[in-house]
């Protein structure tokens, strides 16, 4: 291994990038030898040797800040790597508006690419339009968020990602491919917070052995993810609690005894469309009716 190397002192870099920015100075060169031989071998074996050196530029990595929250376990421009844990890594690639999360361990994974297309475990790819949040099976959430195409109506494209587990939290932003260069993850250690403030919109949720669902048990086909659909339950705009949505604000609600804001909020999200499937308003009829009794309990 040698010292670090002055860019002037390679001059076949310097003319290899004429006209360009100076380059960065080499950091350092390790030099392996090939071959195991013995002393007496020396003669057979050459004495000058074809070295390739590869650059790769500083400018236009994607940006990274705030306090570090999950391992970053490569970054190049336009991409990038994290560990989630027990697993799990999640990767984005900026040029294909793409997000691959896999399971070294239990080999399920999750693509997302293009206008919004979701393959689980290599299936035939189905579509999302609105916010939809996957949760992991060691507890990380998702949270995906779409943006507008500018060019085609009714395109969204993945645009930006919530990341949480616990209190560690990052928000990946310029995912999408239609402005290339823009990619930037803040990292941050207070993501009860954050995931409070992040929508679920639709939730796929996955259990230790790799099976995906939505919250009420069905398997993840395209008829559930038309409920994403613009102007659907979870379309683009649309603010339906999730389950675990719902789950929470009862028991905040009924902490602080505020049953007739907990009945509203929960009233606003119990609407028959045509269409719709009618086990999310039973469900969401019966945790009301679970609220009110046990605020009454609790008045008592």
């Amino acid at each position: 291994m040698t010292a670090p190397v002055a860019s002037a002192a390679v001059d076949t870099i310097s003319a290899s990038l004429a006209g360009a920015p100076p380059p960065v100075l080499l950091a350092e060169v390790v030099l392996v030898d090939p071959l195991a031989a013995p002393a007496d071998s020396a003669a057979q074996l050459p004495m000058t040797a074809d070295v390739a050196i590869f650059v790769a530029p500083a400018e236009g990595l994607p940006a990274i800040s705030g306090e570090p929250a999950f391992e970053v376990k490569a970054i190049a421009i336009g991409g990038l790597v994290f560990d989630l844990g027990d697993g799990y890594s999640l990767s984005i690639d900026e040029a294909q508006s793409a997000v691959f999360v896999a399971n070294a361990e239990t080999g399920e994974t999750m693509l997302v690419w293009g206008a919004a297309q979701l393959s689980l475990d290599g299936a035939d790819a189905a579509r999302f339009w609105g916010t939809t949040s996957v949760e992991l099976g060691n507890g990380t959430k998702i949270t995906m968020e779409t943006v507008a195409d500018a060019a085609i109506a009714d395109l969204f494209r993945l645009d930006k990602l919530t990341v949480t587990r616990d209190d560690r939290a990052m928000v990946i932003t310029g995912i999408a491919e239609t402005v290339l260069g823009d990619l930037a993850v803040a990292q941050s250690l207070d993501g009860e917070a954050i995931d409070a403030a992040t929508r679920d919109g639709l939730t796929i949720v996955t259990d230790l052995t790799g099976s995906w669902s939505d919250e009420y048990g069905d398997a993840i086909t395209q008829a559930i993810l038309d409920q994403t659909a613009p102007g659907r339950q979870y379309g683009p705009g649309k603010r339906t609690l999730s389950l675990r949505e719902i789950s929470h604000a009862i028991s905040s609600f009924v902490t602080y005894n505020q049953i007739d804001s907990l009945m509203l909020t929960i009233g606003r999200n119990i609407v028959d469309r045509p269409g719709e499937r009618g086990s999310g308003s039973e469900v969401h009829r019966a945790l009301a009716l679970y609220a009110g009794a046990v605020a009454r309990r609790v008045a008592d």
